[in-house]
Parts: structure tokens; sequence; C-alpha cells
């Protein structure tokens, strides 16, 4: 955060803090210093000057000391001082600037100083909601990411990627790999409840879609990130249920003209991939699986496997040779065996680029600062157009109208341009494809058996998806200091954004393995389709705040801020779709000659959303020591009926600065040690629907009863259930934290413990059939979080990094356990039930439900005790009765737990068996520095264990007697050479729909960075102010035994039906070469 921003909105506030500062270290009744190693003040004349900054601007609240003494002064609003008695070397000294020492005669009456800025200091003020707080005095649980955390990462899809494992309580994961695609999430403090809860996102004052969005900045226009996450969210009330994440970017400075360049050229490699079985190993697999099952040599799959072996590397064109099973495989062309190697084949090396411009500028009166951008991204897919292009520009201006007013203007425009394959997910969630398929024909072109085809060519011939999203960003400041006190501020915020995405899904041929003949069409001719969507998103916001700061006899320092928000946002989509087109044309176009607006989840729409809101906050310190905050916020939402609209939250919190007591003063290595204990309640509407007191009908044109010669048109509800006593969800966050410093800086941190409480979790209940609706939604569930934080930051060795050795470390460990606590209140027999609907209508491939007294990420499934080792242990496995609980089973079957006792296995013995949350999270980083040289390396620990982030097992279903369903992934069974207790035996089948559960614990070298900077005679020369070259890397190994693609996002490459857990992206590992210049 640069100092331009101090100087305003927030300079009164420093100045008080400072006022207050000073006079504590200037008062007769401090006792911390010795009187006998005080010196005696010369008497002498008075000395006046003015303090001012790089660019000439007034520093108010400035200290200015005789060296050695207790006598000094601050300077005024204008930059003014005057100290009397004042002859030896003046120390003037202000936050964010390097202090300087000034020797004086004791009778200068014109003395003009000049601060530098000290950048390793600007994170000593704080960015907070609608204003700035000293981080010495700050009552709030806020963590601070500066610009250093983001550099030296190269190609990024967005800033989160860098900040992956660096804050503690954060958690930062991506959906996907696909360019442009990743759809970054982030959560602070874990689930608070099973409705949506992302955090706030506010970029120089304008409030954000998503975490999403901050795709949007330059990395390198990023001046620091603040993450709100306990009473100091409050500020932003209904919006806060997830935390807020302020974003400040770089401001426009005067002075010479300055131009950054940050360029960088990454590849990216393919990361965990699960060891996949060869040809030879598959049909050896599927004869003993057969033989296990008791099926003989004139099996059909038995049969096929020996073939497989006998013809390795070879093929059967069945257009020459009688189909040796007969009636078996009727619908295919030939049979086909050779090694094939699918991740290989889908999957590749890539490589992106991203390059950005920065240029600032200007006089006293007038700053700007432009910065460019480009990054590309290719896809590590291998097949089709699958990319993607973004465009950036930010402009950024200061003007100064006067001595009291300043307008600060941003502007930026994104675009980007996207393509990925129509029918990828045709390729992605196909069936796992045996060895022995190849991936086309021998003359090359797209190969089919049977009603399997290769999916490489989903992707190479089945169409783009193209998106073309614009987007302008708008946000105009106004400052005006009133009086001394008393400053104003009012931020006008626009953001627009066009999104047009045009897709074609072509028909696709497939032909038999000598690719002479048409065996398959899919899409067919008739059934290709275009579809055309354009969408405007527009919001405007408008803020203002007034700040009134005062210290009261000189130890008392009040400081008030009240304020008011408007914010509205509006949509309007419409949506074109056409089958049997001419896919040459790139317009809407079709051999039946029609186009028609699509019903369901691509669907023409249009809607508004408003939020009005006031909002203030209170703090109050003595002498820098003690410290409280009050804040609070009214809220109403047009989602709401008016007499339900309309929400009050608030937040207190104090502080006790331990370390300034005067018992403390001789542990001198203390530097600081500070209490903080904070209470907030934030809110969360993000599972009510827009007009939700109001009942929506859908009209349907010509498709009710057929009257007459044709259907009529009907009205219908959209079968949601209006209320006008639904609200938000409220949550109430408890905070204890502890900041320490030690050792003169070698030794900082901070430990933060933290509670949250959401009451009236918004849950779907049933209703009666008589109503004619299936469910609605209720304010009835409580959700119970609680966690810990630590921040750890040492310098092991103080050198300066150039001539000395310096190592500097870091570590965060960050632990959260949820659960819920109540759901739907007790029935008439005073029990309370579970909400189990999910897993059960979705069957075992959800497997998620919500339990009392378990966690909102629960696993819902069988107990896996074990594998049978042998009949006698089959045979004790009985009841209370004796009898047998899995009677059928054979050695090499898994063994499960009887959850209710009823003597049998069935699915009612799923119950909650773990969560898929980590247990804790480790992050440790190193940085290294010598001779120019940095070396930075991080390291990030994901903890679980049998029941804690535990993940569907992607080698599940290796065991079935089919040759689909995972049958390829190589996995040592159970035999009775190998008496394994974690896989069952080949052939074993899984008839209770098990989900097969894995730990997803893993080690990750996250980041790896080299840099050199040059400082060498040459480089002055050239006009270069800085130049640094650097090698990174990003998950450059990982240490797990999850065996799926990435124990981060627990994704698979095993198919299962309907699962998006299957058919993932893999993650990728990178390598950059980068450089930064400055001239």
């Amino acid at each position: 955060m640069k100092n331009e921003f101090l100087k305003f909105s927030s300079k009164r506030i420093l100045f008080s803090a400072a006022m207050a500062s000073a006079l504590c270290v200037g008062s007769p009744q401090q006792a911390f210093a010795n009187v006998n190693e005080v010196q005696a003040i010369m008497q002498a004349g008075t000395v006046k000057g003015t303090v001012v900054d790089a660019t000439g601007e007034p520093i108010i609240g400035a200290n200015i000391m005789v060296k050695g003494t207790t006598n000094g002064c601050i300077t005024d609003i204008d930059g003014n001082f005057s100290l009397s008695n004042a002859k030896g070397t003046l120390v003037v000294s202000f936050i964010g600037y390097k202090s300087q020492e000034i020797v004086v005669k004791g009778n200068e009456t014109n003395l003009k100083v000049v601060l530098a800025e000290d950048s390793e200091m600007l994170d000593e003020v704080v960015v907070v909601g609608y204003g700035t707080q000293k981080k010495a005095t700050m009552t709030g649980s806020v963590t601070v990411v500066n610009q250093k955390m983001l550099e030296n990462k190269g190609t990024m899809s967005s800033p989160v990627q860098a900040l992956q494992g660096q804050v503690p309580g954060v958690i930062i994961t991506r959906n996907s790999t696909a360019p442009g695609d990743e759809s970054w999430n982030m959560s602070l403090r874990g689930a608070v409840s099973k409705n949506t809860t992302s955090p706030l996102v506010i970029i120089d004052g304008v409030e954000y879609e998503s975490v999403n969005e901050l795709r949007l900045l330059n990395p390198s226009d990023i001046e620091s990130i603040n993450f709100l996450k306990d009473a100091s969210a409050s500020i932003y009330g209904s919006k806060a249920a997830g935390g807020v994440v302020l974003v400040t970017t770089k401001k426009a400075q005067a002075g010479k003209v300055q131009v950054d360049y940050s360029g960088s050229v990454t590849s990216k490699f393919i990361g965990l991939s699960p060891h996949l079985m060869s040809l030879e190993q598959w049909a050896s697999s599927v004869i003993d699986a057969r033989t296990n099952d008791g099926y003989g040599d004139d099996d059909t799959w038995m049969r096929y496997a020996k073939l497989a072996l006998a013809y390795k590397n070879q093929y059967i064109n069945l257009d020459h040779t009688t189909n040796p099973f007969g009636n078996a495989f009727t619908d295919v062309a030939d049979f086909v065996f050779f090694d094939t190697n699918w991740q290989d084949i889908m999957w590749g090396t890539a490589a992106s680029t991203q390059h950005e411009l920065a240029i600032a500028g200007g006089s006293d009166a007038s700053k700007y600062r432009l910065s460019l951008g480009y990054m590309y991204d290719d896809s590590n897919l291998k097949w089709g157009n699958n990319n993607n292009n973004r465009y950036n520009l930010r402009l950024t201006n200061t003007f100064k109208l006067s001595n009291r007013a300043s307008i600060e203007s941003v502007i930026a425009y994104n675009r980007q341009d996207q393509v990925a394959p129509t029918q990828i997910g045709s390729a992605l969630t196909t069936n796992s494809q045996q060895p022995g398929f190849p991936s086309a024909t021998a003359n090359g072109k797209p190969y089919a058996w049977g009603t399997w085809g290769a999916p490489n060519w989903y992707c190479e011939l089945g169409g783009d998806n193209k998106l073309k999203v614009s987007a302008i960003n708008i946000s105009e400041t106004f400052r005006y200091s009133i009086l001394k006190d008393l400053t104003a501020s009012v931020t006008a915020g626009y953001n627009t954004s066009t999104a047009i995405r045009d897709k074609q899904s072509k028909a696709i041929d497939w032909y038999n393995y000598a690719g002479d003949r048409v065996v398959r069409s899919n899409p067919t001719e008739d059934k290709s389709s275009y579809s055309k969507s354009n969408s405007r998103t527009d919001f405007y916001s408008l803020s203002g705040h007034i700040d009134w700061s005062h210290i009261f006899a000189d130890v008392h320092d009040v400081k008030v801020m009240v304020g008011s928000q408007y914010n509205l946002k509006e949509y309007e989509g419409t949506f074109l779709y056409t089958e049997g087109i001419l896919p040459s044309l790139e317009i809407p176009n079709s051999t039946k000659d029609v186009v028609y607006l699509k019903n369901g989840d691509d669907k023409s729409t249009k809607w508004q959303e408003a939020v009005m809101s006031y909002f203030g906050r209170i703090n109050y310190n003595y002498r820098s020591k003690y410290m409280l905050e009050a804040q609070g916020r009214y809220d109403g939402s047009s989602k709401f009926q008016p007499e339900n609209r309309w929400v009050f939250y608030w937040g207190t919190s104090a502080g006790w600065r331990i370390s300034e007591e005067a018992f403390m003063k001789n542990l001198s290595f203390v530097d600081e040690l500070k209490l903080r204990a904070s209470y907030g309640s934030v809110g969360n509407q993000s599972g009510v629907d827009r007009y939700d007191g109001a009942q929506l009908y859908n009209f349907t044109p010509s498709g009710g009863a057929l009257i007459g010669n044709g259907k009529i048109s009907y009205v219908d509800t959209n079968g949601k259930l209006p209320s006008t006593d639904r609200t938000w969800e409220r949550i109430h966050n408890y905070n204890i934290g502890l900041d320490f410093g030690f050792l003169d800086g070698r030794i900082s941190g901070s430990i933060d413990v933290y509670k949250s409480k959401t009451n009236d979790m918004l849950l779907n209940r049933s209703l009666p059939y008589m109503t004619g609706f299936s469910e609605a939604k209720f304010n009835a569930g409580e959700v119970m979080n609680r966690g810990v934080e630590l921040s750890l930051n040492t310098v092991n060795i103080n050198g300066d990094g150039k001539d000395n050795f310096r190592w500097e470390s870091g570590l965060t460990f960050y632990r959260n356990k949820n659960k819920i606590v109540h759901l739907f209140g007790k029935d008439a027999n005073g029990k309370e039930a579970n909400d189990t609907g999910n897993a059960t209508t979705n069957g075992y491939e959800t497997a998620r439900a919500l339990v009392i007294g378990e966690s909102i990420n629960a696993a819902w499934d069988l107990k896996m005790l074990g594998i049978f080792q042998s009949q006698a242990e089959i045979d004790s496995y009985v009841d209370a009765n004796g009898n047998k609980i899995q009677p059928d089973a054979v050695p090499g079957d898994i063994k499960f737990l009887d959850y209710n006792g009823d003597g049998k296995i069935s699915t009612d013995d799923r119950h909650c068996i773990g969560d898929m949350d980590p247990l804790f999270t480790i992050n440790f980083s190193n940085t290294l520095s010598w001779k120019n040289f940095s070396l930075y390396f991080n390291f990030r620990w994901d903890a679980g264990n049998s029941s804690h982030f535990i993940g569907s097992d992607p080698f599940g279903n290796y065991h079935n007697t089919a040759t689909t369903s995972g049958a390829q992934l190589k996995v040592a069974p159970w035999s009775e050479n190998n008496p394994t207790n974690e896989h069952p035996r080949l052939g074993y089948v899984n008839t209770y729909s098990y989900y097969f559960w894995s730990q997803r614990q893993y080690l990750k070298l996250k980041d790896l960075s080299l840099s050199y900077t040059f400082d060498q005679p040459w480089v002055k020369k050239a006009n270069i102010q800085n130049l640094r070259l650097y090698l990174s890397g990003t998950d450059l190994f990982t240490i797990t035994g999850w065996s799926g693609l990435d124990p981060e996002t627990g994704g698979t490459i095993a198919a299962g039906p309907g699962s998006s857990r299957y058919g993932s992206k893999p993650a990728y590992r990178t390598l950059t070469i980068g450089a930064n210049i400055t001239f």
C-alpha cells in the first residue's frame, strides 16, 4: 500500500495515532528511561521547518525528536513543526518512511526535511473496511499479503494461484485445469453452512462477483491483499459470511517516469498420474477375475482375454474373418489388441506465457499509472482447440484539486478469448478405455468398437466452444478534508461485462480399424447442433462515509466513521439453439430451418437485485495500549419482502498491548505482545432465490394437452413456494488472538483461536403432495465451526542477503472442524431427523448427507473393516445370535461393519464414516539470500487419516469382472499370495455399491524459485534501475498414498455414472523462466 493512499482519507487517523504516540513519549510522567542516561538538553533557540515526502506532499504526524532526549513534537496538518530547545541531531520519522537524522544549530527557521518511503514498513498500515488502521493498534484478525508473495510465480490464470498455502485459515482450490475455466474457490475458516459462503471480494473499494474476478488483475498491479476473518468483517454485514478479501492496487506516483516490465514463459507438465495396466496385465487380470468367479474356458470374457494375449499388437478384421465369438460382440467390426496408454494419448506438455508493462509518473497535481497485460495459456489436452487469451488494461489517475480535495480514478478493461472442445465432456466421462483399443484407425481416422468411440476424436472433430468475455471496471473516489478532524470520502463504482458463447457440436463418423468403412455416427448429422448465448451484467455501486478523529487530553484517541452504500446488479441473457447444422457456417443455421429459445438451464433470463446499507464504526485507544472497537451495519435486500427485508449486524473487539506496559519494559527481547478478542455477526443470503417472497410462473407455449389441431399453451408455477418469513442465515463469530514479536524482529507471528455458530441455516424441507410443491426452504439448521490458526516468521540468520548470508522462514498452521448441531427441529416424538436424502437420491456416487453431530462434508457410506483373509474369519463374523453377518462372502471379499446391528449388511448400514476435510494444514517456507541470489521454497502438508480427508478411491472397481469401470488401473489385489487388507480379490462384485474410500493425505513442494538481481555497473549505464531473472516451479513433487490424479482436488480418471468426480483433467507441474525489469 503506497503512502499516497494514507494522505487523504486516512491521514487524520494516522495523525491522531501519531499524536498520541508522540505525546506519550514526550510526557514528563514517562519513567521508562533511567534519568542518569538522559543527556541534558542544551539551551538553544527554536527550530522550525516542514516535513514532506519525495513528491513535496506534506506529511502530517511525523515525529521530530532531539536524539538522546525526550524533547520532541509532531508535524501539523500542513507538515509544519516548531521545536524549542533543539540543538544537536534531530531524528525525523514517520510510519512507512525511512527515518532521517539532521544536525541543527538550534536557530533554523525554514528547515525542509524530505523523507523517502520505506517499502518494508508499508504494511504497518493495514487496509480494513472503509478505511485503514495502524497494525499495532488493530483489534481484529486481519492477514496481510504483500506484493512479494506474488513475485516470481510465472504464468498464472489468477493471482489467487500464488496464495495457496500462504495465508493461515484460507483454503484455495481449483475445480479444473482447463484454460480459462479453472473455477478458483476460496474458503476462509472452513464451511459455516451447507449453502455457498464464498468470501466477499472488494477491489479498490468496489465489490466484485467472486474470487474468480481477481483474474481481471495483473499480479504486478496488486499492492496488497487483506483477509478479514473475524468481527472485522462485520462492517460488511449480510455479504460477509465467508469473510472479506480487500484488494488494493498500486497507485499513481509523481516524479520521474518509471517503466516496469515483467515477463515469463511457462512449461506445464502432467503431474501425478495413476499406474495403468498394460494389455498383458489387463488380460491376465480378467482371466483371474473370471476364474475366481467360477467361470471356465468357454466364458466369453475368458476367451476374449486369451485372444488378446495371443494377438498382442495385432488385429482381426471381421470383414475378412468369421467372428470367433459367434453370437457375442455382434456390433463390432474387428478385434484390436495394442498396448495403449490413454493418459499419454490424451495429455501432454503445454506452454503458457504472460507479459505485463506498467508506466507511472506525473506531477504533484496529477499522477498516473498505466498497466497493460497479456496472457496466453495453452492446455495439456493434446486434441482439439483448448486455450485462453487474456488482455488487461488498467489506468489509475490521482488529481489534487486543492489542499483539501482530491480525486482518484481507476478505469480497467479486460478481454478473455477462450476456446475448448464442445464435446470434451463425452471424452472425459466415457468408460475407461481398455489397453487394447487404439486411438485411431490404421489410416488415422476416428476408431469405434461397437458403441464405444475413441475419446480423443470427440475433442478433435466435435466442434469448438468459443467464449469471449469483455469487462469494463470504473471506480471514482472523491476525498475532501472538511475540517481539521473531519474528512469525507465518496466512491462510485461501475462494472459491466458481456459474454458471448458460440458452441458447435459437429457430427462425427467413426470407422473400423482398417479405416475403410463407417461403423458408427455420433452425434449424427441430424443431432449436430449450434447454440449462441449472449449475456450482460451491470453492477452499480455508490458508497460514502465521513471520518472524524480527535485526541482528548493527549492520550484518548477516538475515531468515528459513518456511511451508507447502495448496490444494484442487473443481468440479461439470451440463448439460441438449433439442430442439424451446416458446420462450415459460424452463425446460427439449420438444415431443419428451426432456431428457437431453449428451456432448462440454458434459457433466456433477466433479473435485478439490490442491497441498501448503512454502516458505522467507532475506535478508541488509550496511549496505543488499550484498544476498543465497535461496528455495525444495517442491510436491506431486494430478495426479501418488505416486512422481512432489513437486518442489523454488529461486532465488537478489544485489544491489549501487553508489551507497552511498564512491567514489560525490562524484557528487552519482547518487541510486541498484543492480546485480541472479538465478537461479530454476519449474514448469508446465498440460499435464497431472487424475488423470494413472490410466486413466479412459467409460461409454456403449445406444450399442453392436445385440443383441436394443436397443443394448448399453459401457465404453471416455477415449483418454488414463496415465503414472507425466510431471511438471512446469521453467523456469530468469536475470536481470541495473540500477536507477538521477539528479538528485534527475528521472531514474529500470531495465533488465533476461533469459533463460529450459524443460526437459521436454509434447508430444503419436504412438503405434503397436496400443496403442489415437492419442497421448500426454511430457516432451521445450526452449524458450529471451530479452529486454530498459527503464523510464525523467523529470521534464522540475520545477514543483509548480499555480502552476508540471510535465511528467513515462515510457518502457517491451520486446523478447522465443523459439525451440524440442529437440522429441522424435533418431531412429535422428540427426535430430530437427519437429512440423508442427498445420498439416497443420488446414490453412492454422491455419498454425502447432513447428519447431526457430523461435519457438513461428511462421507455417508458403509464402513470397510478390511478384507476377509480366510473362510474361518467369515464363519466367525457373527451377530449376537451366532448367525453369519456376511454368509455369501468368500476370502478376498470386503468385510463391512454391521452398523445397525441387525445381523446383515445392507444399505441401512450406511453412516458417517469420516469427512472430506483435512485434519490440519501446514505450510513451511524458506528464503535464502546471498550475493544477489535468492532461493525460495514452500512445502504444504494436508494431513489426514482413515476418517479425515478421505475421498473416493479411483481404483475401487478394478476387481469387476466387466472390462470397463477402471479395469485398466494397476493395483495389487488380494490373493492367497498377497493377503492385503486394502484391495479385494479380482472378481469381487460390489453388491452394496460401496464407494471405496482412501486417504488423500499428501506432502507437496508447492513452490520453488531461484532468482538473481543484477547490480553491475553496466546495468546502471543502460538506465536500468532493476533487473532480475528467475527460474521457478510449482507442484514439482508430491508424496501421497492417493491413487488418483491429485490428492489436493481428489480428481480421478476412472469412469462412473454421472459423477463429476470422474473424468477430471489432470493437475500439472510447471517450470517458468522470467524477468523483472525497471527503467
